[in-house]
């Protein structure tokens, strides 16, 4: 993963720590000398200010230097540390500043004997003119004193040992006097270069014009500490940088990895599958990126369910309305099917009796009569069960729930049937308890009955045998049962045989006038009720039949 955030992180810690180094080894390279030797320089002014403002102040109170120099009694008699000397040697002890004055008998003092040197130094400088030496190099120089770098202060001294003037200030000091012009203060702006042993000296006269001083700080160069600090500093750098990219390198690791788990998740979830949740509590801005996924997936899973839910329904309404607007084009089709052929007989027989020469005798008039007849209360029959299977679909007729003796029910319904029974030879079997009592609505009872009963009838083959019987199935209900021996059917036509006009033998019905609606309205009653109804392959004392039932409930 080339742009991964952890390399990012990595490169930009590696260039970081590396710019930060450069700019550490450029500004010690640069600056930090400058700095050294101003701070100094700030030093040794301080003390020039001092010096100028305290020993002017005694000299107004009519102290000499001498006087200056010398120990005092204090109340209790004592002898004590004079302010001056006491001012110095602070210099010396705190700052490292030693100081030499001198007065105008050019007699110098200091406060250690080790002084002698800075002593000649300072003769040297006022008397030769020491601040031209080629070892010099001068910083400031104004109307009061000179500040330079002394680079060759030890072999100087060796040099002008025992050559140092004995001429007082006069001859070196000249006074500015009345309408003098103000020399401006001179700053070198030259680069420095310091070298070991050397000293950053001031000298020059005090504002009375009588007093020389010369301060002096040694200084060393520090460009060899500074090339000595740069190279341990990029050693130290470079193994600092190996283990802090390491050590970045797994931070950014430990950042990433639920940021990628965020991603597999968010991938995941552009395929539909939020099965995946964000498991990390952390309180920052990740834990607040995962629970806000967690909640986006949530509510996503949600509305894409409930999208589905509704695109389900949809499909299935349409398919529904597709069913439908089938069943009505069969329905309708069927219908006129079925109409056609009695309409078309009873148009037949009444042209026949119409025509002359064709129906003349009696005999032929009855029997057009008859079929005419015949035909319309076909007719009349189907379309009276179009009306009930259309009222019980829609669910408008009310039911009347009664208690009733099933046993009486189908004797009543039977007994409708005896001239039909008994014309083809059937034997009908009535097999019920004269105990069982269902609560159920009477008429719907009575079609049931009466719908089966007539299909058994109409498809009873050559052994003549109908029974009707009925039993305690459990769970509150009875289950009424009417066989008929006859060919047994396919499972695809045990399943159609509920649908409208559908016929097994489409000849055989017509023989008998059915029009394939009766089975319907038992399994659009059987709805009503709320119970269940079918058929199956049966078998009773080795005849093979077909067997429709009908629960109805006992409670």
């Amino acid at each position: 993963m080339r742009k991964s955030i952890k390399w990012k992180f990595t490169i930009a810690f590696v260039l970081l720590i590396i710019c930060l180094i450069g700019s550490i080894i450029l500004f010690n390279t640069l600056f930090l000398e400058r700095l050294y030797i101003n701070n100094k320089e700030n030093v040794i002014k301080t003390a020039y200010a001092a010096l100028e403002t305290g020993i002017i102040e005694e000299y107004d109170r009519g102290y000499s230097l001498e006087d200056l120099f010398k120990n005092r009694r204090n109340s209790n008699g004592e002898l004590s540390e004079s302010s001056l000397t006491y001012f110095l040697r602070e210099l010396q002890e705190v700052y490292g500043v030693t100081t030499v004055l001198m007065d105008s008998n050019n007699k110098t003092y200091s406060l250690f004997q080790s002084s002698s040197r800075f002593d000649r130094r300072m003769m040297d400088y006022i008397f030769k003119d020491g601040a031209n030496n080629k070892n010099l190099q001068v910083l400031e120089k104004n109307n009061n004193y000179t500040i330079a770098i002394n680079k060759g202060f030890v072999n100087q001294f060796n040099n002008i040992r025992g050559n140092t003037s004995n001429s007082g200030p006069n001859e070196f000091y000249e006074n500015k006097g009345p309408g003098a012009v103000e020399k401006p203060n001179t700053r070198v702006s030259s680069p420095i270069n310091v070298t070991n042993n050397s000293y950053l000296e001031c000298f020059g006269f005090l504002s009375d014009n009588q007093t020389a001083f010369f301060l002096a700080i040694p200084i060393e160069s520090i460009k060899e500490p500074i090339d000595l600090f740069n190279k341990v500093l990029v050693v130290v750098s470079i193994v600092a940088l190996v283990l802090g990219s390491i050590a970045i390198f797994l931070l950014s690791n430990s950042l990433t990895k639920p940021l990628l788990e965020l991603a597999d998740i968010s991938k995941k979830m552009s395929r539909l599958e939020f099965e995946n949740k964000y498991a990390g509590n952390s309180e920052d801005e990740i834990g607040i990126l995962g629970k806000s996924m967690n909640e986006l997936s949530f509510k996503l899973e949600k509305s894409i369910k409930e999208l589905k839910n509704a695109n389900y329904k949809l499909k299935k309404d349409l398919e529904k309305k597709e069913e439908l607007d089938l069943m009505r084009q069969e329905f309708v089709a069927n219908v006129s099917h079925e109409l056609k052929t009695p309409i078309s007989l009873i148009k037949g027989y009444v042209e026949g009796l119409e025509t002359e020469g064709i129906a003349d005798s009696k005999e032929k008039r009855d029997y057009y009569l008859s079929v005419i007849k015949d035909e319309t209360d076909k007719m009349s029959s189907m379309v009276r069960q179009l009306l009930d299977l259309a009222s019980l679909e829609r669910g408008m007729e009310e039911l009347d729930i009664t208690r009733i003796n099933l046993k009486e029910v189908v004797l009543g319904v039977a007994g409708s049937f005896d001239i039909k029974i008994n014309d083809n030879n059937i034997k009908l079997e009535i097999d019920i308890d004269d105990n069982i009592f269902v609560w159920t609505d009477g008429y719907k009872l009575e079609e049931v009955i009466r719908n089966y009963l007539s299909n058994a009838i109409n498809h009873v083959d050559d052994n003549k045998v109908i029974k009707i019987s009925a039993d305690d199935i459990g769970n509150g209900f009875a289950r009424l049962r009417v066989f008929n021996t006859g060919v047994q059917l396919s499972n695809d036509d045990l399943n159609k045989i509920w649908d409208k006009f559908y016929k097994v033998d489409k000849a055989h019905t017509r023989s008998y006038g059915g029009t394939g609606l009766g089975l319907s309205i038992v399994k659009a009653i059987a709805k009503q009720l709320n119970t269940n109804c079918n058929c199956e392959n049966a078998e009773i004392n080795g005849m093979k039949g077909i067997e429709f039932y009908f629960d109805f409930s006992l409670n």
